[in-house]
């Protein structure tokens, strides 16, 4: 089945920034009527069709010889901006990766399908005209407070008996988990090939991408038990301690349908991962 489509998210997982390169030459400097927003803005919120995602730790930087610096991953990248009016541009090498609105000390920026919200830091609540809607996060914790997973409460909720901490009304269920050594990485990989020859498996699709700055693989195919998902975020590194070592990230989810094990709501979470939460 040629479905191979659904691993184009990883687009938007990456941002296209770094494919585009980070060689961005220096720009001119800003103008007069622009140099009053240059600063750090604190990304606030991130959103994709209607999906809210952890915006924690993410920023971007005006600088004065119009260039932007920008982290949305585990490595900054550079762009160019532009603002005319309220009207804001984001390039590189001549090409528009993000468009918005810079209004006071609020960006709102959309890029490859996603809307970010930021703010300039150090502005109050009430100079950023940013409202106080609480938490739209739950944060699911694993292994020695090693990593989080954070997702909105409204679509994926923890399930009370420990047993699949991912699920929704719609019957995907769901959990994650650590491989501890380089060994068993390569060896749950191995898995992933074996399944790819199985007669037990159908409909079997493999993809390469990025989640958080790390590399990953995910698999995505059919048996006798429904339809699953599966996902390495490899760290290429120890990232536990002594008492929890961590190599890589096992996410995991099946279903009835493979919509429902593979759909926005499945990317978002996937893209939620980060370490140390």
């Amino acid at each position: 089945m040629k479905k191979q489509w659904i691993f184009l998210f990883a687009l938007a997982l990456s941002l296209a920034l770094s494919s585009c390169g980070s060689d961005s030459s220096a720009g001119s400097a800003v103008p007069d009527e622009n140099a009053a927003y240059l600063g750090k803005y604190l990304c606030t919120g991130i959103t994709m069709d209607e999906l809210s995602m952890n915006p924690d730790g993410k920023w971007l930087e005006l600088n004065d010889n119009g260039t932007v610096t920008i982290f949305l991953t585990e490595e900054s990248d550079e762009a160019e901006w532009k603002l005319e009016g309220e009207n804001f541009t984001m390039t590189i090498a001549g090409k528009t990766v993000g468009t918005g609105k810079l209004q006071g000390n609020k960006l709102i920026l959309e890029m490859m399908g996603m809307e970010y919200d930021f703010v300039r830091e150090g502005a109050s609540p009430e100079q950023s005209g940013a409202e106080n809607t609480g938490s739209a996060f739950a944060t699911f914790t694993c292994y020695g407070n090693l990593y989080a997973v954070r997702y909105p409460t409204d679509l994926f909720h923890q399930d009370t008996t420990g047993l699949s901490d991912l699920y929704s009304d719609d019957g995907v269920k769901g959990w994650i988990t650590k491989l501890d050594t380089e060994e068993r990485v390569s060896e749950w990989l191995t898995g992933f090939d074996e399944k790819a020859t199985s007669e037990a498996v159908r409909d079997y699709i493999s993809g390469d991408f990025t989640v958080s700055g790390y590399p990953a693989r995910a698999i995505v195919y059919q048996d006798q038990d429904g339809w699953h998902s599966e996902v390495i975020v490899d760290f290429k590194k120890d990232a536990g301690n002594d008492t929890y070592p961590m190599r890589a990230a096992y996410i995991y989810f099946t279903g009835d349908t493979y919509g429902s094990v593979w759909n926005e709501k499945i990317h978002g979470i996937i893209n939620s991962l980060s370490l140390g939460g």
